[in-house]
């Protein structure tokens, strides 16, 4: 039925929140900030939280969310270090994550043998390639796009335009999307006018006026729509 798959990154194929806890932890371990670390890492999330929407909507790009979020933090718990340094330290650890979810590397195999898999994510281009390069599923993927590189985030339509374009594909009826974030990549999907399918393992609610072609709650099932 499909004859191209284009997935997000993480928290669909990558466990993000493994690497994400890793490099914050390594990233603050040392630092004299005279409140509990516990503290610290909640308001480092609360504020990175906020920016992600924004980089969503256009107002943030992710050239400036490197340091930004760290200047945000140590603005708000009056801290003289440098936003710049911290940024591109917390760089360095996000780009060894490498871990997958459960089934990702199966799944990931799987499709490629049917048909190309295209890889379509909001982040930070150094970070996702050197992720994406050094991880077990890069054999199965046809092409990366990555949203610093094409200048727009998901839902922009371009960043689904660049997908096809970058396998010469043009029947978007033959195309499905598969992603966790519902205002991201299904409302992208659905607005660019391909299948989507919601990867939803914590059985959120639907929050948008749309409805996801299927949803899922674990990959696995993956394999049956495909």
């Amino acid at each position: 039925m499909y004859k191209l798959i284009l997935a997000d990154a993480d928290d669909t194929l990558f466990d993000f929140s493994a690497t994400e806890h890793f490099a914050v932890e390594r990233t603050f371990t040392g630092m004299d900030a005279g409140i509990p670390q516990e503290e610290l890492i909640a308001e480092y999330h609360r504020i990175n939280k906020i920016l992600w929407k924004e980089v969503e909507i256009g107002t943030m790009d992710t050239k400036r969310i490197r340091s930004e979020r760290f200047r945000r933090l140590f603005v708000k718990l009056n801290l003289r270090h440098s936003a710049i340094e911290y940024g591109e330290r917390y760089i360095g650890y996000l780009s060894e994550g490498t871990t997958l979810l459960d089934g990702a590397e199966e799944l990931c195999r799987m499709w490629s043998a049917r048909c190309p898999l295209v890889i379509v994510t909001n982040g930070i281009a150094d970070v996702q390639r050197t992720r994406i390069e050094h991880s077990t599923i890069r054999n199965f993927i046809s092409g990366i796009i990555i949203s610093e590189e094409v200048g727009k985030s998901k839902p922009d339509a371009r960043m689904f335009e660049a997908a096809l374009k970058c396998v010469n594909h043009t029947d978007k009826q033959s195309v499905l999307m598969v992603g966790d974030s519902l205002t991201s990549d299904i409302l992208g999907g659905i607005n660019f006018g391909i299948d989507t399918c919601w990867y939803n393992p914590k059985s959120l609610p639907n929050t948008l006026n749309a409805k996801p072609t299927y949803q899922v709650k674990t990959l696995s099932e993956l394999l049956g729509i495909i």
